[in-house]
């Protein structure tokens, strides 16, 4: 009963994006790829309760969108994927999301160099993949995910555009066998290209 929230959150989100006004001249692809910082992970038993840190290894951030822009507005949809390495002497694994958000964006200048700033909402679909020795353990779960972030665009041509930003992501608290909690999040620096269609 728990997943029918979420489904009619993702149902409601992407009706919203196709109401997005995607206009001749106005609307663009985007693609990025960058690099995520290495990062621990604290699973507590209970709040301010560390029961255990996972170290996380750099990983990578992919990201994909398509979205429209009105005046110093844009608005996107943008689905992303982002692996990372679990870094533990006694286990090893991956720790991956994929993600699908509505985005906005405010641009501080729309000619030469222009900065902007971003945020989004969505969701999150995390999976969890550790083998201790010949184990696996692993978990999959998916929750409310949100993104923030900085950046700017540099036109090389009328239709494209040079994209650099920071961006820190992260997911709602996950809960596991009633007992530990952990809150996913990833800082991000990424370079991409913004085609106009």
């Amino acid at each position: 009963m728990k997943k029918y929230p979420l489904l009619i959150f993702c149902a409601f989100l992407l009706a919203i994006m196709g109401t997005v006004p995607v206009r001749a001249g106005n609307a663009y692809l985007s693609g990025n790829i960058g690099w995520t910082l290495s990062s621990d992970l604290n699973i507590n038993v209970a709040p301010g309760n560390i029961l255990i840190t996972q170290p996380l290894k750099t990983g990578t951030s992919i990201l994909g969108a398509l979205g429209s822009r009105i005046d110093n507005f844009r608005v996107e949809a943008e689905v992303g994927y982002q692996p990372k390495d679990v870094d533990l002497k006694t286990a090893n694994g991956n720790v991956h999301i994929a993600s699908l958000l509505a985005n906005g964006y405010y641009d501080l200048y729309t000619e030469g160099i222009q900065p902007y700033i971003t945020g989004g909402i969505g969701v999150g679909w995390q999976t969890n993949d550790l083998y201790v020795k010949e184990d696996l353990y692993s978990g999959r779960v998916n929750k409310l995910a949100y993104q923030l972030g900085a950046g700017m665009a540099l036109p090389i041509s009328r239709d494209i555009l040079i994209d650099v930003r920071y961006r820190h992501f992260a997911t709602s608290s996950i809960t596991e066998e009633n007992s530990i909690t952990y809150t996913p999040s990833i800082n991000s620096f990424l370079f991409g290209l913004r085609v106009g269609l």
